[in-house]
């Protein structure tokens, strides 16, 4: 699932879910904004079983919607994922006041499923050979940083969302070092600096959200001409991309391809 659709036949809307399939292991990550993802799995001929793990890249609607009917589906997760602080209440700041945009599911109805529930940390967690966890991720890039009308309650009150759940998927091949994202809220370059310190090696290929649909031209222009330097080949930015962004990148990225639903993407 994801924000656009080459086909008709194919359904799109505002929200991510990925399907990772290696030898020995299948992994969801997010589930979209409704249980939608699931006709398209079906339309694409995607066999959602063995789901190894259902992986959540944070607690937004767009990312979980389609839980319950995971959850209480004929093809359960062995086993999910999610970061730090994942439930509680979470919004977007509007003209008009403040929109609830948390987790569409709640912590008791992960307890009520019966499935093994596992928080991921700071240190990377691996799942099956070449395929890692990662969370905890902080800004440390100029430009990026604590977006103002993303918000959370805390016991200090209502503050600016640092995300400290969110989990990114890093897939370590023989040739690529790949790192998937649900949003980056914390900033793609952050994320891709992390992961390289901690892998000892560039990231080469990026799938997902980068978040930069709001960012002005300057933070466009760096993060583009960043990742290149970095050594990202393939840019597989989507969801909350933004179209500025995305027009930029394929103006001025070789490796940039647009990330729809039905995409295909294969990780040496």
């Amino acid at each position: 699932m994801e924000n656009g659709s080459p086909k008709d036949c194919l359904a799109s809307e505002h929200g991510l879910s990925l399907w990772i399939e290696g030898e020995n292991f299948h992994l969801l990550y997010d589930t979209g904004a409704s249980p939608r993802f699931l006709k398209n799995a079906q339309a694409l001929n995607v066999q959602l079983q063995p789901i190894d793990a259902l992986v959540l890249s944070h607690g937004h609607y767009d990312h979980t919607g389609g839980v319950t009917a995971v959850l209480t589906g004929p093809n359960r997760p062995g086993a999910i994922y999610l970061g730090k602080d994942f439930f509680g209440p979470r919004y977007s700041q509007k003209k008009d006041g403040p929109m609830e945009i948390g987790a569409a599911f709640t912590s008791y109805a992960l307890e009520q499923s019966g499935i093994p529930s596992f928080e991921v940390g700071e240190k990377p967690l691996q799942l099956a050979p070449g395929l890692w966890l990662l969370s905890g991720f902080t800004a440390t890039e100029e430009l990026e940083g604590p977006i103002p009308t993303l918000l959370r309650d805390t016991n200090e009150g209502r503050e600016p969302d640092r995300f400290q759940d969110e989990v990114a998927v890093v897939l370590e091949g023989d040739r690529e070092l790949a790192l998937v994202s649900g949003c980056s809220h914390v900033g793609i370059l952050s994320m891709c600096r992390r992961v390289r310190e901690i892998f000892g090696r560039p990231v080469t290929t990026f799938l997902g959200g980068t978040h930069l649909m709001a960012a002005g031209e300057e933070r466009i222009r760096r993060t583009c001409a960043c990742l290149k330097e970095w050594g990202v080949e393939r840019l597989g930015a989507c969801h909350c991309n933004g179209e500025r962004a995305g027009a930029y990148f394929e103006a001025n990225f070789p490796g940039f391809f647009q990330n729809h639903v039905g995409s295909c993407v294969t990780v040496e």
